[in-house]
């Protein structure tokens, strides 16, 4: 099969608003209760800006930053978080060289990023150079090894396969949801708060055309027969999929310093 490069689910307008619907609400419930009125957030990973926005709202009067290494999928966060006077900002910048002083941050979020980093370690602890003595990170990533879906044929099974392999050879890991709680403790946080949860699609053919379309991009017979098998499998009336995800809030010490790698 022919090699991929970067980011696994790139950034066509499908993906683009795939993660336009994603709200904290739903994909950042695991830590709402810590985002506070007047702390300073940093958001990594951050697509197009709906988590964004919606914890520029939490936080409020405090500000927000998000980066993402692509740029071009800001405009419309910008210009809605122009409409409601939030006090957003948006930058193209990498995980593991943000444009940040040390202690900069009360809070640092990042959801569905770590799965596609070669070296999650050197992300965590630039996380952790980020954030003030005394602030938290609260991680999000889907890991594969729990997803569940109904029913499973052959080609469906061997369809997903296929995305998880694309996916480590662009530098992903499909199970790094499981990891994330010992990535935090290995870059120097303590105490970790871990849990797990499920997202349920309402809509199988949504999740199947977004995978499909990934599969689509490869240059392979094999891919592309794939592809017509998720799309074929998400019009049966019993097709049911749910993603697992993890997540894990690391507290960085209030009295050492950040590490640093």
């Amino acid at each position: 099969m022919t090699k991929t490069a970067g980011y696994t689910p790139g950034h066509t307008d499908n993906a683009v608003n795939f993660m336009r619907q994603r709200r904290a609400a739903t994909h950042a419930v695991f830590a709402l209760d810590l985002f506070k009125p007047g702390i300073a957030v940093l958001d990594c990973g951050c697509g197009p800006g709906s988590i964004t926005l919606d914890l520029a709202r939490l936080v409020k009067p405090g500000a927000v930053v998000g980066v993402d290494a692509q740029g071009e999928q800001f405009a419309e966060s910008r210009d809605i978080a122009a409409r409601e006077g939030l006090a957003v900002r948006f930058e193209a910048a990498s995980v593991t060289a943000l444009p940040f002083s040390d202690a900069s941050f009360d809070a640092v979020f990042s959801h569905a990023l770590f799965e596609h980093l070669p070296d999650p370690g050197a992300a965590a602890r630039e996380i952790a150079r980020v954030l003030k003595p005394g602030g938290f990170a609260a991680l999000r990533s889907p890991d594969w090894g729990g997803f569940l879906l109904h029913p499973y044929p052959p080609p469906v099974e061997r369809a997903i396969a296929i995305y998880r392999a694309m996916q480590t050879r662009n530098g992903g890991d499909t199970q790094a949801g499981r990891k994330l709680p010992s990535v935090l403790r290995a870059a120097g946080f303590a105490p970790i708060r871990p849990s797990a949860s499920y997202e349920r699609y309402e809509s199988p053919e949504r999740i199947a055309d977004y995978l499909a379309l990934q599969l689509d991009r490869v240059d392979d017979a094999e891919a592309r027969t794939a592809a017509a098998s998720l799309r074929a499998w998400s019009h049966d009336p019993d097709a049911f999929f749910a993603q697992s995800w993890v997540e894990a809030i690391g507290w960085k010490p209030a009295t050492s310093p950040s590490p640093r790698g």
